[in-house]
């Protein structure tokens, strides 16, 4: 040590660097950049209990078959008239973006071959099988399937459902997670393999069909209508999402639930991508919290303001996942555990 600090001090006089200036250059080279890194890795990306359940391709694959030719079968019950299908009739079913979908990522135009039962059959396919996976009871499945926004995204005809199929088979469903500008790019964020695969996906789709991502600065188009339903908080919902966003590391329903708030164009329906969460409660909270979801009509008697209710449904789920999360370190003496530790 003492002939590197007399090496140090010739090297300084030579090249007139003050003694601190030493210091802080040795301190550098002492530094053990690989566990600092490892530090930094784990506190962005802590290791927690994986709520979903493991399973086979061949058990995936014949969940989701059986399941789309099921709920496409009920939804040729179902015709998109206009008045149901909304917008599946006069923007996501025709072969160009018009003004409605300006804002979406461009393989949307591919959703129109789905046709309107596939459509449907997608939606309660990723539904049903995102709450399979996180061990739903029967009776928070068949629960989850009447709150507010899943039977909006039948009336409106919109694609969140289409979100919610492609986190049920990541990574190699990562372009329909990435369908529409909303709170499923922040399921990425759980881990770090998957936030690699989100940067990889968006870099090939700006290959092909260049830089798409500024068409989503058109959504103020939509802001600016000042409709009732629409409840966004933006942007002064963003140093609550700052936090919530920090507590909600590394798990893929507290970090969509806590992004929702960011929205700059909100409405109830688009709740549907953190239903899954439901199964994840309590019976009793999840009961509640179906029951919850149907306050914003309540705008109907109560008003306009009434709509922004609609906030309560994503809080409950949070805060509880984070009792859950914090019961879950205090058993581990606060420790992050692993999924191996929750088995």
């Amino acid at each position: 040590m003492k002939l590197r600090r007399s090496y140090w001090s010739k090297h300084c006089k030579s090249t007139g660097l003050t003694n601190n200036a030493m210091e802080q250059e040795l301190n550098l080279k002492t530094i053990n950049w690989p566990a600092l890194w490892h530090k930094i890795d784990a506190i962005l990306f802590p290791e927690l209990p994986n709520p979903k359940r493991s399973m086979p391709w061949w058990h995936y694959l014949l969940f989701v078959t059986v399941s789309i030719v099921f709920f496409s079968f009920l939804g040729s019950f179902l015709p998109a008239t206009g008045f149901i299908g909304y917008d599946w009739v006069y923007f996501f079913s025709t072969s160009e973006q018009e003004y409605g979908v300006s804002y979406y990522p461009p393989w949307v135009e591919y959703v129109g071959y789905l046709t309107w039962p596939g459509l449907l059959g997608m939606t309660f396919t990723g539904l049903a099988l995102s709450l399979y996976q996180r061990r739903a009871s029967l009776l928070v499945m068949g629960l989850a399937f009447f709150t507010l926004p899943a039977l909006w995204i039948i009336f409106l005809g919109q694609v969140e459902g289409l979100i919610v199929f492609g986190l049920t088979g990541m990574p190699w469903l990562v372009p329909l997670v990435t369908i529409k500008p909303q709170v499923g790019y922040l399921a990425f964020l759980a881990r770090k393999k998957d936030l690699v695969i989100l940067l990889t996906w968006l870099a090939v789709s700006v290959a092909i069909w260049g830089l798409w991502p500024l068409n989503m600065l058109t959504i103020n188009n939509f802001t600016v209508l000042e409709e009732p339903h629409d409840i966004s908080l933006w942007p002064w919902s963003l140093p609550l999402v700052a936090v919530l966003l920090w507590l909600s590391r590394g798990d893929e329903d507290m970090l969509m639930l806590a992004g929702i708030f960011a929205l700059p164009y909100l409405h109830s329906y688009h709740y549907f991508v953190v239903l899954p969460a439901l199964a994840r409660l309590a019976k009793g909270v999840a009961i509640l919290a179906v029951m919850i979801s149907w306050l914003p009509l309540s705008a109907n008697w109560l008003g306009p303001w009434a709509w922004q209710l609609g906030h309560l449904f994503p809080l409950i789920l949070w805060f509880n996942l984070y009792r859950q999360r914090r019961a879950l370190l205090h058993a581990g003496q606060g420790q992050p555990l692993s999924a191996e530790t929750s088995s």
